[in-house]
């Protein structure tokens, strides 16, 4: 028994038929993404879809699609479809300039398609692009350009993150044909949204125009008209809709709508002409109008639309325009200052009234035919320049030296102003005298000197005489006191009278001398501080224990509160005292009985805050702004005027700002008073 057979290859026949189904699968989804983007209903899902279809057939990661925005400088990923197990990179993707891909974007604008089968062994020219691709785990990739209205509107792409490989001719075909879709589908896209838009544009322009707009037919007849038309003519739109044009218009006026019909008929518009037309309750109107024809497809004049403007107030605002610059006239020429129209650009005097040609000495025809540089005695460049800039300010302020006719000098100020003269920017210059002014101002600074200079040798006297005032009072005060202890015998009431009157009398002379030493110590700058750290609390107690005795007097409590953060501070410890002193005393003169002074002390910033308080009626807003002037007392009508030498608050007020530190005054009436200062921590000396 024998057998026999034939034996055939078959591996062919497979081959040819998945390449056939391929090619069928590859024609059913291009038809599919035709019939989507001939008419996208849903554009952005459309896309989604046609990425979905294109990258399951392609064998691809992912596939993506980036458009450019309308700057041309940034691209962002619009549309992303990943495969299962892929990680999507849309959000990572925005924003992202075009100038970090120049490889890329230079290959997209030649019309090239990007086909990478291995982004490791990409060129050095790429190494930005590779770096990117590489953060993003990409294999390797295809990327096409993408038109829309034949200009690049982006790319489309497919990656590969799991194996490096190649992408066929057929793939590239594919993927040409399915981004020329999508470019169409976005074109046509665009599009419908830019006549969507323009009709909007269109009916809100037409609706909420600022100008009455009508269109008329070929009979003369109001066809469609805006609301305008109730706020300028007081008809409903009903109401003027199918009535002729001519019957709104004077009758004086038709004359003028027979030119604009002809010169429509002739060359499509007429713009520009005035007429005067009805109010439905019978007033006037000015207006200016603009027409122009508008055709049918095969160019016949089928209607006009008028556009009408309202001027009656700009007719009105001509009129007193003109009033105005007749009295601008008048006024300028008859005007007693000396008063200039000078041009910014030449120096050329323009204009000049009758003072002014008085004061320089020149006849007008003369005056006219000047050139600023004629006049100041500054050099031609200099003036120039300084009129350039003088244009674009409001207002401008110089002193000069101008030549008169006879060759005087004289010291002159000069104002200027830009105004807008026949569409050009000119100088309103106002010019006055100040020669007889600038010397009385030198003599008045020669006696200020001497003043000065007085008073800083008064100063320096009252200052070295310190010794020799104080030695006398101690021993008249010395010796009083002595008498008053009548440990040399006893003394009769007149006498102990007499002997304590020299004592408080010599005592208060010699506070008041103190002061005016200490004051002209400070003004000579012979005063100095001397610096040491001391208890802030304790200094506040001492003062406190001093004055307690006089505010007892009245029955007025002294009260403090010291902020546990500020314990010691670096100052003048004298002068410190006398600033609180002084402080506490003024508080205690003006304080009713019964009343309270509180003393507060806190760390505000890097300084020391004190805060004296009372309970008295307060200063007067005229009083509070003199408090700190030397000779000056508070006087309250209340409490009468107050024995004081009148320097104890400038003293305090020197002795602060000695410190680098500021003291003021705050009062309300009936609230009491607060006088605050403040001085640094570390004094930087």
């Amino acid at each position: 028994m024998s057998c026999s057979g034939t034996v055939f290859d078959i591996n062919s026949r497979i081959k040819s038929k998945e390449s056939i189904r391929y090619k069928l699968e590859i024609e059913e989804v291009l038809l599919e993404i035709s019939n989507m983007f001939i008419a996208p209903a849903n554009l952005e899902k459309d896309i989604d879809v046609a990425l979905e279809k294109i990258g399951m057939l392609c064998g691809a990661g992912r596939s993506y699609i980036f458009l450019i925005r309308e700057n041309g400088t940034i691209f962002d990923n619009t549309h992303e479809w990943c495969a299962e197990g892929v990680e999507p990179e849309k959000n990572n993707l925005q924003n992202v300039l075009c100038e970090e891909c120049p490889w890329w974007m230079e290959k997209l604008s030649n019309d090239e398609v990007i086909h990478i089968p291995d982004v490791s062994a990409l060129p050095p020219e790429a190494a930005m692009e590779k770096e990117v691709l590489g953060k993003q785990g990409i294999k390797s990739l295809i990327v096409l350009p993408l038109y829309v209205s034949g200009m690049l509107a982006g790319f489309m792409g497919l990656d590969n993150v799991v194996n490096t490989g190649n992408w066929g001719k057929d793939d590239v075909s594919i993927l040409r044909i399915a981004v020329n879709l999508m470019g169409m589908g976005i074109q046509r896209k665009r599009a419908e949204k830019a006549i969507h838009v323009g009709e909007e544009i269109y009916r809100s322009m037409f609706k909420n125009a600022a100008n009455l707009i009508l269109f008329v037919d070929k009979k003369g007849v109001i066809v469609e008209c805006n609301s305008r038309v109730e706020e300028l003519l007081g008809y409903r739109q009903d109401e003027l809709i199918g009535r002729p044009i001519k019957n709104l218009i004077f009758s004086d006026c038709l004359k003028k709508l027979k030119e604009a019909s002809d010169e429509i008929e002739r060359r499509g518009f007429s713009f520009n002409k005035e007429y005067r037309i009805f109010r439905k309750d019978g007033r006037p109107v000015d207006v200016n109008v603009n027409s122009s024809g508008l055709k049918d497809e095969n160019g016949h004049q089928i209607q006009t639309i008028f556009i009408v403007e309202d001027i009656t107030e700009r007719k009105k605002a001509e009129k007193l325009i003109k009033e105005s610059e007749s009295r601008y006239s008048f006024l300028f020429q008859n005007n007693r200052a000396v008063i200039m129209l000078l041009d910014p650009e030449t120096g050329n005097i323009l204009d000049a009234n009758s003072a002014a040609c008085v004061y320089y000495g020149y006849p007008r025809e003369k005056m006219l035919s000047l050139n600023i540089a004629d006049i100041n005695i500054l050099p031609k460049e200099q003036i120039l320049e300084g009129l350039e800039q003088e244009k674009s300010r409001d207002i401008n302020h110089f002193y000069f030296i101008h030549r008169l006719s006879n060759g005087v000098l004289r010291d002159v100020e000069r104002y200027s102003y830009p105004i807008l003269m026949d569409g050009k920017k000119l100088l309103f210059a106002i010019v006055s005298d100040i020669t007889d002014n600038r010397k009385m101002q030198s003599e008045l600074m020669k006696a200020k000197m001497e003043a000065e200079l007085a008073s800083k040798t008064k100063s320096e006297f009252l200052a070295s005489m310190s010794h020799e005032l104080r030695t006398p009072l101690n021993s008249i005060i010395g010796f009083s006191d002595m008498l008053l202890t009548q440990n040399f015998g006893p003394l009769n009431d007149k006498q102990l009278r007499y002997v304590s009157n020299i004592s408080m009398s010599g005592n208060h002379l010699l506070k008041l001398i103190n002061d005016i030493l200490d004051l002209s110590k400070v003004e000579a700058g012979k005063m100095e501080l001397k610096v040491e750290e001391f208890s802030v609390s304790d200094l506040i107690s001492e003062v406190k224990a001093l004055l307690t005795p006089l505010a007892s007097k009245k029955d007025i409590q002294i009260l403090s509160t010291v902020d546990k953060e500020l314990t010691t501070i670096r100052a003048d410890r004298m002068k410190f005292r006398q600033i609180l002193y002084n402080l506490v005393d003024n508080a205690i003169k003006f304080t009713p009985k019964d009343g309270y002074v509180i003393v507060e002390a806190r760390i505000e910033e890097d300084q020391a805050k004190i805060v004296v308080r009372d309970t008295g009626v307060g200063i007067s807003e005229a009083e509070a702004k003199k408090v700190f002037q030397p000779f000056t007392q508070l006087e309250n009508s209340e409490y009468g005027e107050q024995k004081g030498t009148g320097l104890g608050l400038s003293l305090v007020k020197k002795f602060v700002e000695m410190h680098a530190g500021k003291i003021w005054v705050e009062s309300e009436f009936e609230e009491g008073s607060k006088f605050i200062f403040t001085i640094p921590l570390n004094p930087a000396n």
